[in-house]
């Protein structure tokens, strides 16, 4: 008892069988294991920071990448060639609507549409059709891809397809008539409204209703115009002039006659009643993408 009472402080014994006196080891010659061991640490804990850092900046720089990764494969709004430049306007209190194609072929399509075909990006219901007897007939004269349909002359205004050309007159006995039936094209009748930048004298109806017109504007452009209002005629064709209209005539413009217009982003505006049960003569003007 007395030899383990009697360890120095400055003494570390190690207790065994036998009793043999440990050795002692000075005070002095602790301090430079001392050093080691805290240099041993301080290196240790720098190669530690180190290691950590470097494992922070690479996860970060994999998440960087992923996130790119993933904004690249992001899709873009859709964007369509062939599509239609819509823009509104009012004129004497008249609010139009003006739809010019861009990049699209025009031709008539006779026939009932139940479904709009995707690739028609604009399109409106063209001649007039009525029931004559127990059947429906198209109204004016009409040339249907080189087929004459019909023979009548009851209106003034037409307008020919003929190729990728749009020819809109007024005239009762134009030469375009034989001419879409020669070059398999088409041709179609309805009212006159502008005829060379002047509202047409016959248009004097004041009966208001829901209009919509077949257009050349002073640059060339082929465009459909019309309103979601009740309007005379007469102040329709009015706003027409003032508006750039060189030549115009009517279509469909009643509130079951659907008129669709697809825009630049792929989306489609639809007028009328495009589910109407209409008879299978009812035809219309369409633009088909190039």
């Amino acid at each position: 008892m007395d030899k383990l009472d009697n360890i120095g402080e400055n003494e570390i014994r190690i207790i065994g069988s036998n009793n043999e006196e440990p050795s002692r080891m000075p005070r002095k010659h602790s301090w430079p294991l001392a050093w080691i061991v805290a240099g041993a640490l301080v290196i240790g804990a720098l190669i530690w920071l180190l290691l950590s850092g470097g494992e922070e900046q690479n996860a970060t720089l994999t998440v960087t990448a992923i996130q790119q990764d993933v904004t690249s494969k992001q899709k873009t709004p859709s964007v369509i060639s062939s599509y239609v430049v819509i823009s509104d306007t009012i004129i004497n209190n008249v609010s139009l609507h003006r739809y010019i194609p861009l990049k699209a072929k025009p031709k008539l399509v006779m026939g009932l549409l139940k479904q709009i075909p995707s690739e028609y990006v604009l399109g409106a219901m063209a001649a007039d059709f009525g029931k004559y007897g127990e059947e429906y007939q198209v109204v004016g004269g009409f040339v249907y891809h080189g087929e004459i349909v019909s023979h009548s002359k009851s209106k003034y205004g037409f307008c020919a397809l003929l190729k990728d050309t749009v020819v809109i007159g007024n005239d009762l006995t134009t030469s375009y008539f034989e001419q879409a039936v020669e070059e398999m094209g088409d041709f179609f009748r309805q009212h006159a409204l502008v005829h060379q930048g002047e509202v047409v004298n016959s248009v004097i109806s004041q009966s208001e209703a829901l209009r919509r017109a077949l257009c050349r504007l002073d640059d060339g452009r082929i465009c459909i115009i019309d309103t979601d209002m009740s309007v005379s005629l007469a102040a329709f064709s009015t706003a027409l002039c003032q508006y750039g209209v060189v030549d115009a005539i009517a279509l469909m413009g009643s509130g079951a006659a659907v008129r669709w217009a697809v825009d630049q982003a792929g989306r489609r505006y639809i007028a009328g009643a495009d589910e109407y049960d209409f008879p299978e003569v009812v035809n219309y003007i369409v633009w088909e993408k190039e």
